[in-house]
């Protein structure tokens, strides 16, 4: 039988994948199999491939596989530097479990689902996934790395606040942030009140921080010193400063980090091109912002207009009238990357404070009109993410229009 085009299903997993290869008409072509998650497994599908393709007279392989975390791409990757007869697409595991559960199925294992996921590419022949440079795909790994670290920051500063209550209480309110290199520096070596109004003032000032090693300045240490000796620390002696002391140097460590790379996602976007992120010529856009958001987006042109970028982001809202009717009638879809949508909530804010139009004029129009705050602000970042799209997709400089 002459199968001019195949459909290829795999469920993705950390160590193995389950393949099913299916024809036009949904009938297996041979039995699933498990393919390891290392070379010999990969050359072991593409030999199967070609075999099936002599057999069957096939031209084109059509391949879905679940975007399982990372798990999935070094397999994409590798079937699509292999050859152009294999067509990739990395599907949201949310569309596979809900396909295979309006079929009904009595049963869940791994060969079924690839079975399930070889059907949903005969039945609903998604495209194919972009694939991304490398180069971005860097940069955009850094940057989920650089949210992440932010966000473990953020909780060992509060670890470091709440035990700073029991040693050191007065600390913080001394402070302008606890994440100041003075700060944990000082912490580092003396982590509690008691500890540190022991301590004389020339034993403070061998203390340094900093990439230049500075010394503590003295009004910080006289301030430090009247602080902590007029505490009211209920914890002390000389174990009672151990988390305190782990903390500020866990976050001394992640300041280094974030730094490290930031300056590698600027040095990565540098070697792809010679000049400025466009996107930087919207007032608000920092340049390290405006690299990331680009290796967000990708190659713009794979958006036929704005709309399909936006709801790429999920930034569309979504409406809901259908039965009993709701106060909420609409919202976003929140649909992509969450990151994205955080960083264009954070610039849309800085955008709206500064009055920076046309942006803060769109706002205040909505708010005026009747529109909670909330929702002229997603419309707002809507209205910045179509800009974006249309400043990459002409590869003109933004510039606000006169009336």
């Amino acid at each position: 039988m002459v199968s001019p085009r195949l459909f290829v299903g795999i469920d993705v997993s950390k160590l193995k994948h389950d393949v099913a290869i299916v024809n036009e008409h949904k009938k297996l072509v041979r039995r699933p199999f498990v393919i390891a998650e290392d070379r010999a497994g990969y050359e072991h599908l593409v030999h199967t491939l070609e075999h099936l393709a002599r057999q069957y007279q096939t031209t084109t392989f059509v391949i879905g596989l679940e975007a399982t975390s990372e798990y999935w791409k070094n397999l994409s990757h590798f079937l699509v530097q292999h050859s152009t007869a294999f067509v990739v697409t990395a599907l949201n595991t949310i569309q596979t479990r809900k396909y295979a559960q309006a079929d009904l199925r009595r049963a869940k294992t791994d060969p079924i689902d690839a079975q399930d996921i070889a059907c949903f590419m005969v039945e609903k022949r998604p495209k194919p996934s972009f694939v991304r440079p490398p180069l971005f795909e860097g940069i955009k790994d850094l940057d989920r790395q650089l949210y992440s670290f932010k966000k473990q920051q953020t909780m060992t500063i509060n670890k470091l606040r709440l035990e700073l209550t029991k040693v050191a209480p007065e600390l913080e309110r001394g402070v302008g942030s606890l994440k100041s290199q003075q700060v944990l520096a000082l912490l580092e070596r003396y982590p509690t009140a008691a500890a540190i109004a022991q301590a004389s003032h020339d034993e403070l000032r061998k203390i340094r921080y900093g990439q230049r090693q500075w010394r503590l300045p003295t009004p910080f240490i006289a301030k430090m010193k009247s602080l902590a000796e007029s505490s009211i620390a209920c914890k002390t002696g000389p174990h009672a400063g151990i988390i305190v002391q782990a903390l500020a140097k866990r976050l001394a460590a992640d300041r280094q980090a974030l730094a490290a790379m930031q300056v590698q996602i600027t040095e990565l976007y540098r070697s792809a091109k010679e000049h400025h992120s466009l996107l930087t010529t919207i007032t608000g856009i920092s340049k390290e912002t405006a690299i990331v958001l680009e290796a967000y987006i990708g190659e713009v042109g794979r958006f036929s207009h704005a709309k399909k970028m936006v709801a790429y982001f999920g930034m569309n809202p979504t409406v809901n009238k259908s039965g009993k009717p709701r106060k909420r009638l609409s919202y976003l879809q929140k649909k992509g990357s969450g990151i994205v949508r955080h960083k264009l909530f954070m610039i849309t804010l800085n955008l709206i404070r500064h009055k920076v139009e046309p942006f803060y004029g769109y706002y205040q129009r909505l708010v005026t009109a009747g529109k909670p705050k909330l929702v002229a602000l997603a419309a707002t970042m809507r209205k910045l993410l179509v800009i974006c799209y249309t400043i990459l997709k002409t590869q003109k400089p933004f510039a606000l229009k006169k009336n």
